[in-house]
Formats: structure tokens, C-alpha cells, sequence
């Protein structure tokens, strides 16, 4: 099996929906939609671009998540990302991202703890979307590690 590719190239087409909102083409396979929030003259019915952006940091998490609890042969029982964006005004200019939290919530048995661990601080570390936002905004990643053992004592 070989490595990951150098270089990945997406592409993502919009159509207006004749309404407050659009349906995203991605490739052939994928579709979604999206729109503007009410507060703003949408109508809501989808997630706005915001939501979608915040969903994208946490996507790029989980999936980060994924390739290294692979490659260190992690028996996991459980993953979450939750992810809260802020954005405010900027005077005239209008709106900007003013920063992210995510939390990364993971669950395994007790004697995966420290790859589990190790998995979360890699994803921290490696996850391209969050690394590539952290020069424009604050980004915050926490990690929350917790056996069935602890899990069980909890309910």
C-alpha cells in the first residue's frame, strides 16, 4: 500500500436555488445545501456557510483522528468532536471568524488510554484544516480521553 498522495485537489460547485440558498456539487457523488440564517433574510431550512466551515474544522479532526488510531492499531470505542465558532463584527468591513473551540472526546478500553492519548495530541498536531486556520484566528483543541471503566462509573 502506498503513502498519501503530495498534493489533493477538490472542487466544489454552487447553484443558487432560486431562494435564500444554494445546493453544493461535489463531484459527482456528493451533494448538500446550504443557506442564509433567518436572522439575515434567509429561511434557515440548511446550515448556513458558517456551520458548515465549523463542521469542516471538526470534520478535519475526526478524520485525522481516524487515520492515526489506523496507524497505531487503536481498538476505539467511541469518538466525538464538538466544535463552537465565534464570529462578530468588524466595523465597516463586515464579519470575520474571531476564533474555534473544538473538544475531542474519545472512549476506549482502559489499556488503550495512552495511544488514545496519543492519538488525540497527533491529531492536535497534524490536522490541516485547524493548523491552517490558527495564524487568522485563535483555535483551541481540547482532548477529553476516557475509559469504558470510567464511562461505566459515570451513569
Amino acid at each position: 500500500m502506498s503513502g498519501p498522495p503530495e498534493k489533493l485537489k477538490y472542487e466544489a460547485n454552487l447553484v443558487w436555488d432560486g431562494e435564500s440558498g444554494a445546493e453544493v456539487c461535489i463531484g459527482q457523488r456528493h451533494r448538500l445545501r446550504l443557506d442564509m440564517p433567518v436572522e439575515y433574510g434567509g429561511k434557515g431550512r440548511f446550515p448556513c456557510p458558517d456551520e458548515l466551515f465549523f463542521s469542516a474544522a471538526g470534520g478535519c479532526l475526526v478524520t485525522t483522528y481516524l487515520y492515526f488510531m489506523r496507524k497505531l492499531r487503536l481498538r476505539l470505542r467511541g469518538l466525538q468532536v464538538s466544535v463552537k465558532g465565534t464570529v462578530g463584527s468588524a466595523g465597516p468591513s463586515g464579519y470575520r471568524i474571531r476564533g474555534i473551540e473544538a473538544a475531542i472526546h474519545v472512549e476506549v478500553d482502559g489499556e488503550e488510554r495512552s495511544k488514545a492519548e496519543e492519538c488525540a495530541e497527533l491529531t492536535r498536531r497534524y490536522c490541516h484544516i485547524t493548523r491552517s486556520l490558527e495564524p487568522a484566528f485563535p483555535v483551541e483543541v481540547s482532548i477529553d480521553v476516557r475509559t469504558t471503566s470510567e464511562t461505566t462509573k459515570g451513569t
